[in-house]
């Protein structure tokens, strides 16, 4: 597990934007929490903190196809209460930030944001997938391409009727 913040822009307006995410042992707490970094007329940036970004094997592939993309990304998934914006967790996995697993399906109240991925979650990410992906061999069993015995038999029994001689 790696502890993490997520920096989160409120507007005025209400609408909310993920700005980045940190991470560090000095973001690990017991504990969500939230500190205004800054307030303004425009709106205010809160830092949240007690996060921790967690790589299971089960999905090595999705976090391959994450940091093979042209933006790795963290997906801050959350949901806007009284307050505004309250991140819920943070993942590396598309997957799950879209409940491709359907292990827990996403509610209408939830949003996912999408930042950019921070270098040191990049080579932890990229630590993983290479210890514990696998490509997928393509074509399944076997090589190369399956000859008809038909069409073999045949060849050969071509080559029986000459005796070997051509």
């Amino acid at each position: 597990m790696l502890p993490a913040a997520v920096i989160i822009a409120q507007a005025a307006s209400g609408r909310a934007e993920a700005n980045g995410v940190v991470v560090g042992k000095r973001f690990a707490t017991e504990r969500r929490q939230s500190t205004c970094i800054r307030s303004a007329e425009e709106g205010s940036l809160y830092m949240w903190s007690g996060y921790h970004l967690q790589l299971r094997k089960a999905q090595a592939e999705a976090y391959y196809l994450n940091i093979r993309g042209d933006s790795p990304s963290v997906f801050v998934v959350g949901r806007n209460g009284a307050d505004g914006f309250v991140p819920e967790r943070l993942t590396v996995s598309l997957d799950e930030a879209q409940n491709l697993d359907a292990t827990e399906l996403r509610d209408a109240g939830e949003t996912v944001m999408r930042v950019a991925m921070p270098a040191e979650v990049y080579r932890w990410v990229e630590g993983f997938v290479l210890k514990h992906y696998e490509p997928r061999r393509k074509g399944g069993k076997g090589r190369g391409k399956k000859r008809s015995k038909a069409l073999y038999d045949a060849e050969v029994g071509d080559q029986a009727d000459t005796g070997g001689q051509t």
